[in-house]
């Protein structure tokens, strides 16, 4: 009664195919990581892909037949290894040492995938060069793995506590996402004291003392001085931030705006000087808000709270925002390190204010560097959260968002 499939030698033989196409599969999603965090999704070749592990192309696509079915087993492998880290974290005791452990794998798994024992996690939001319906449901994932991250700070009671929580748990995962940006500054040896002053940063905030008034918000950013500002920069900036670098075509932002692609190529060249033009005109901008709140606020504190405030108000409101420091992604290697620059630069200035603040007695004694830092991931992730702002009045949004940076993540 004996037949090929129930043979020993068979099923062992299905067996050790079963391992080594695994062994393969995961070789591929290792290679493709590496390129896409490196490259983006449209700079992410499957022949580069097999070069990088001695094979031909053919070898790949058995595996995925299209880029674009590789970009998506990427991304979902990440969110799943993002997902354990949150799962395991979510077993500790209580909110403060959720997040402390959520922090420690995710400092863990970096330095793992520096020194090449594990596969880094994908940069997510290349996530908006995928076509529909694989985004969304990728998105869908991601919004799960959200949920289980603001479980960390307990039930969802009610309406108000629940925006506060995603305020909160917005905060935390950018900032996670953001460490990829400064971690590479530091020795592997201090990363564990860094954590640690991140944590610091999260859980108690800036600010030495409580505010009893609501930072004040400059409309400049709203309309700020146009004089030879492109008139397709709006439209292209708000598309790159909602659909990424790919769903941003010329014909769409032309579209927009009603001008022809004759028109649009009068002012550039190719799309990639769109996305540098893009970010130059967003750092103008933020430097516009920096003159108005140095020449109208008394402290350098008033300065700062003036400048997060206003930053994410105009996120939020969404008709002409600040391009998102994550379309660097998708630039050539050799057109990043200018706008790089550019937003070190701003993140300097801001750790400057956090001293200048520090010496006035309004912050406490934190890393001035990491607060910086996560200054300017909690204005670029603003945008995320239009939806979630619209529900409530422009000031209290932005007071809600922005008091994370104040008081911390955990503050009743």
């Amino acid at each position: 009664m004996s037949s090929l499939g129930s043979s020993p030698t068979s099923l062992h033989s299905i067996g050790n195919r079963s391992v080594r196409f695994e062994r393969q599969r995961a070789r591929i999603l290792d290679a493709a990581t590496l390129l896409l965090n490196r490259h983006g999704v449209a700079g992410m070749r499957l022949a580069d892909v097999a070069q990088a592990l001695d094979l031909k192309t053919s070898s790949v696509t058995y595996y995925f037949r299209y880029k674009e079915d590789l970009a998506a087993a990427v991304f979902e492998e990440s969110i799943a290894e993002l997902d354990r880290m949150a799962m395991a974290a979510a077993c500790a005791d209580n909110p403060r040492e959720r997040v402390a452990q959520f922090l420690k794998l995710h400092f863990d798994h970096y330095i793992s995938a520096f020194r090449g024992e594990v596969r880094p996690i994908a940069i997510l939001s290349e996530i908006r060069a995928l076509d529909d319906p694989v985004r969304s449901l990728l998105f869908a994932r991601f919004q799960a793995l959200f949920r289980t991250v603001r479980a960390f700070f307990g039930p969802v009671d009610d309406e108000v506590r629940k925006s506060i929580l995603t305020a909160r748990t917005q905060t935390l995962i950018e900032a996670i996402f953001w460490s990829d940006v400064w971690m590479r500054q530091y020795a592997l040896s201090d990363l564990d004291n860094v954590r640690q002053r991140l944590f610091d940063l999260l859980d108690g905030g800036i600010a030495a003392r409580p505010q009893n008034k609501a930072a004040r918000i400059f409309d400049i950013m709203v309309e700020p001085p146009t004089d030879g500002r492109p008139p397709f920069l709006k439209s292209a900036i708000k598309l790159i931030n909602d659909m990424g670098y790919k769903g941003a075509s010329i014909d769409r932002i032309a579209g927009d705006i009603n001008l022809t692609k004759g028109s649009f190529y009068h002012h550039l060249e190719a799309k990639d000087d769109l996305i540098l033009e893009c970010f130059r005109d967003s750092y103008r901008r933020l430097g516009y808000l920096r003159q108005a709140a140095q020449e109208t606020c008394e402290s350098r504190w008033d300065v700062l709270r003036s400048i997060v405030a206003s930053a994410v108000a105009l996120q939020f409101e969404g008709h002409d925002p600040l391009l998102r420091t994550t379309a660097l992604q998708a630039l050539p290697l050799t057109m990043r390190a200018g706008m790089r620059e550019l937003s070190n630069r701003t993140a300097m200035f801001l750790s400057g204010l956090v001293v200048d603040a520090m010496r006035e007695g309004h912050v406490r004694v934190i890393d001035p560097y990491l607060a910086g830092h996560l200054i300017m991931s909690t204005i670029n992730s603003a945008n995320e959260l239009r939806s979630w702002a619209s529900r409530l009045d422009r000031s209290e949004a932005v007071t809600r968002y922005a008091s994370v940076i104040e008081i911390g993540i955990f503050d009743d």
